[in-house]
């Protein structure tokens, strides 16, 4: 009776892990691209710069792997690349709109407080370093500058994987991120000037997510 009531539970128990789309030791691939939608501010170093502000719209793109270190979290790094178009809110300084090209690495982690066979839903913060360059047009499209940044990103994620198979699936994430940014403008003819930016805003990706 014992030996029949040890077997019936470690059954349950093999059922209740399977029934879990993400389990310890998972690791995952998620391929996604989406949208960011957000603001931002430049403003240089020399005393009296003003602070120059700009809406920010883009279109983001990346991979990021996740590996199960418990059956409700994981952790994993992301690399991403994307676009961002910085539009002025106003010309009162004479702002030039601006188109940044970035790239991003980041580490993460993610909790899944829903976790069912076929889907789960997570959330968690992530952190990482960002460097990027834009070319800067004036209003009637001549090119007056180019900029460098780097820095730090800083963000959080919410999201759902729906699983068509053991190792198939789709992502939706939904997020929140900032970057804090040292840039470094040059322009033909004049010195180098230093500054500070961010950038900021939700990101909402979509996506591919494979499990092995």
């Amino acid at each position: 009776m014992k030996k029949i009531i040890l077997t019936a539970l470690a059954v349950c128990a093999f059922g209740f892990t399977n029934a879990q789309s993400h389990q310890k030791g998972d690791m995952q691939v998620n391929i996604m691209g989406g949208l960011l939608m957000g603001s931002a501010t430049s403003q240089g170093d020399a005393a009296g710069s003003p602070k120059e502000k700009f809406s920010a719209t883009g279109a983001q793109f990346g991979a990021n792997f996740q590996y199960g270190l418990a059956e409700s979290f994981s952790a994993g790094i992301g690399l991403e690349v994307g676009t961002a178009i910085l539009s002025p809110k106003d010309n009162t300084y004479n702002s030039t709109s601006t188109d940044i090209s970035t790239f991003k690495f980041n580490v993460s982690g993610r909790y899944y407080f829903l976790n069912k066979e076929k889907f789960n839903i997570y959330a968690g913060p992530s952190i990482g370093y960002t460097s990027g360059k834009d070319t800067s047009s004036a209003v009637l499209g001549s090119i007056s500058s180019t900029t460098k940044y780097s820095g730090l990103n800083f963000g959080v994620n919410a999201g759902c994987n729906y699983f068509f198979n053991d190792h198939v699936g789709i992502i939706v994430n939904l997020g929140y991120e900032g970057n804090g940014l040292k840039s470094t403008t040059s322009e033909a003819g004049y010195p180098d000037e230093t500054g500070k930016s961010a950038v900021s805003g939700v990101k909402v990706m979509g996506g591919l997510a494979l499990k092995f």
